[in-house]
This record gives C-alpha cells, sequence and structure tokens, in this order.
C-alpha cells in the first residue's frame, strides 16, 4: 500500500502480489485537516490521528485492510496529544492517553470505543493505570502486544528510562535506560494478514 495525503483527499495506492501490479482505481476519501505522524494497527485497521484545524475536533481514521475501506471516529475532547491506539478485545478499539490534565500526574487514562444505538461514537473510561513517579512521559508506540513509553526523569539527568505496559495485564515495567533518544519506528511483527504463509 502506497498512502499519500494532499490538501484534501487521502489516496491510497494498493499493490496486488497476486496480480504483480498496482491496482487501477485508487481508493480516496476527502479530510479536512492535518494527519497526525502516529499510526496504529489494531483489529485488522490501520489508523491515523486526524487533526481539524478549524474545530479542533480530532478524529481517528481507519483504513480496513480486509474490505480496503476507509471510515472515522470520532475522539474525544479535549484535544489529545500523546495517544496509541490498541486492541481492547471484542473487536472493539481502546485508546491509552498520557494524563495532562494535572501538572504531576503519573498517570494513563484508558477508554474503550463504542456506537450508542443510532450509531454516535463513544469512549468509555476505565481505571487509569498509575505510571512510575518523577518522570515526564511519552508514549513511543504499540508493538507485540506491549504499549512502550519513554521516561524523562523529572531531575534532569541524562538518561532517559523506557517503560513497558502490557496490554493485557495493564501491569507497567521498567525496560530499560539509555542515554539516545532513537528516533526509528517501534516494530514487532507484522500483522497476521500481512504476514507471508507458512505450513
Amino acid at each position: 500500500m502506497c498512502l499519500v495525503w494532499c490538501t484534501t483527499k487521502l489516496v491510497l495506492f494498493v499493490f496486488s502480489s497476486c496480480a504483480g501490479r498496482w491496482l487501477a482505481q485508487p481508493i480516496t476519501f476527502d479530510v479536512y485537516g492535518s494527519a497526525g505522524l502516529a499510526r496504529y494497527y489494531a483489529n485488522g485497521c490501520f489508523c491515523w490521528l486526524s487533526y481539524h484545524d478549524d474545530d479542533d475536533a480530532q478524529m481517528l481514521l481507519l483504513l480496513d485492510a480486509r474490505r480496503m475501506e476507509f471510515s472515522v471516529v470520532k475522539l474525544p475532547p479535549p484535544p489529545l496529544w500523546q495517544v496509541a491506539i490498541v486492541e481492547a478485545g471484542q473487536g472493539r478499539l481502546g485508546m491509552l492517553t498520557v494524563d495532562l490534565t494535572k501538572r504531576d500526574a503519573q498517570r494513563l487514562l484508558y477508554a474503550v470505543h463504542s456506537q450508542d444505538g443510532n450509531g454516535a461514537d463513544q469512549w468509555q473510561s476505565r481505571p487509569v493505570i498509575p505510571l512510575p513517579e518523577n518522570y515526564h512521559y511519552c508514549i513511543r508506540g504499540v508493538a507485540g502486544g506491549y504499549l512502550l513509553l519513554i521516561g524523562f526523569p523529572k531531575e534532569n539527568r541524562p538518561m532517559v528510562d523506557y517503560f513497558t505496559l502490557d496490554l493485557q495485564t495493564f501491569q507497567v515495567e521498567w525496560f530499560c535506560e539509555t542515554g539516545d533518544y532513537p528516533n526509528g519506528h517501534l516494530y514487532a511483527d507484522l500483522p497476521p494478514s500481512l504476514s507471508p504463509p507458512t505450513l
């Protein structure tokens, strides 16, 4: 897949490995705003955060990799900057955010997406997830069933600590310490639908 974000349209070009060529008709989706750099894969969908400049509304743009269809899920206010989209079980999406409502909060907020009887998006809050104290946190990514967090020590030492959150148990563990802030993308494995066939 090749995804192109234009001023008012998102255009998806799809290469068929069976036919050995690009599909003739790209898939298009009207967008108004800008896409966040963060992208996730959950429940068979690729997900991007979309920011709408005119009303500060945030949307989650979904591409269903099986049906090759776009859809949009409205995110709850206020604007969220540290967001990770995860699988929440039963085909639902979960959203983890660093709590920025309190100056020294060391916790993650967790909400699960559903739709009401009229098809309107709803996010149900779950219990907060406490994080080790004396750090400022940044979500690094999701891979292999874990959320990776960077902890910047409040005492301003040159090292940063990494923590993992097990997405099954919601247990937080210290992972490692490093003096460098890596610029790569977090990677664990290909989504099952994109993995090579096995016997």
